[in-house]
């Protein structure tokens, strides 16, 4: 059986490759010229150099594939065109490339983002059921990206996951949290409501890739063409919370020191003028504040335990334990 994983050099992409490889697939990584293949070294897979532009070198590339895993895209961009061109046109391609070139796909799983859906509005956790109400540009096209795809769902089987934060060996996002905990520094940003929390779930990126790999392989009579699912481990964390899990994994005693609103969205608008200066996005941008400052970021994965049989391996506290050996290992830290 043949897989090809688009985004291959990512964090998840090169986790899901490893799985995928363990399970005895031959594994394609669709890759542009300038990719780096730093985080697929020692894993066994063959490179196809196209790009998500380029309809003519995806056509080619998913021929005879078994299997399509959709990862690629970008977090971080300059304005709305470059969000739209790589998060829902180039899903828009690929889907297309897929539906004309190979119809005898057995499923397409696309890797969307809880920032399509938005956050949820309470301590109830989002499901898949609730209308989307993204508050970012980036998750605008993720959304679109979803739309985009689903339009072949009658074409080929597609399956959706969207993810919430996730974090692992090999991340630079969630490790930027990890790496200042670890200069004895803890900054906690406030939540809006009385409790003053902000409210997240997370989820392991070998979780995360073992849900993926379980949305391509259910029969389709379980889970029909179109099914979204959220893929997220277990519990509900406040962000003052995931911080003390990062300094205890660590074995350290931060200062805890709050960061304002007002500091957040200084910060960014500084960041965003500079990178609009020097032609390149920053992590810390006016469009993230926007996902920064909303309280609950959670989501239910009750849909994806009863029809994937979904079971995180990873609570908060060893999924964290296992980010931070990896990277003391790789001196990262």
């Amino acid at each position: 059986m043949k897989a090809l994983v688009t985004g291959a050099s990512g964090f998840i992409g090169s986790t899901l490759i490893e799985q995928l490889g363990t399970l005895g697939l031959e594994v394609f990584a669709l890759m542009r010229r300038s990719s780096s293949p730093a985080n697929l070294e020692g894993l066994k897979y063959t490179k196809i150099e196209g790009d998500l532009s380029d309809l003519e070198s995806l056509r080619s590339a998913v021929r005879g594939m078994d299997y399509v895993f959709h990862l690629a895209g970008t977090t971080a961009a300059p304005n709305r065109e470059v969000y739209f061109e790589h998060n829902a046109r180039g899903a828009e391609r690929l889907a297309r490339a897929v539906a004309e070139e190979n119809p005898g796909l057995t499923r397409f799983v696309h890797v969307s983002s809880q920032a399509a859906a938005g956050p949820a509005t309470s301590l109830t956790p989002s499901i898949e059921t609730d209308p989307e109400q993204p508050v970012s540009l980036y998750g605008m096209s993720k959304l679109e990206g979803e739309k985009e795809v689903l339009r072949y769902k009658d074409r080929m089987p597609i399956t959706i996951v969207r993810p919430p934060m996730v974090y692992g060996p090999k991340d630079k996002g969630v490790f930027v949290l990890i790496q200042t905990v670890s200069r004895s520094l803890m900054p906690v940003i406030q939540g809006s409501g009385k409790d003053g929390h902000k409210y997240y779930s997370a989820i392991h990126v070998q979780d995360l890739c073992r849900g993926i790999t379980q949305a391509a392989f259910v029969p389709a009579g379980q889970s029909p063409s179109g099914d979204i699912f959220y893929l997220t481990g277990d519990g509900v964390h406040t962000y003052s919370d995931i911080l003390s899990t990062i300094a205890e994994c660590l074995d350290v005693r931060p200062i805890r020191f709050p960061v304002p609103r007002f500091a957040i969205k200084a910060a960014a608008a500084a960041a965003t003028l500079a990178g609009a200066a020097v032609g390149r996005s920053f992590p810390l941008n006016m469009d993230k504040v926007n996902e920064i400052l909303p309280d609950y970021w959670i989501c239910s994965s009750d849909k994806a335990k009863n029809i994937l049989k979904f079971a995180p391996g990873f609570d908060l506290h060893a999924g964290m334990t296992d980010a931070v050996e990896w990277y003391k290992r790789n001196r990262w830290l």
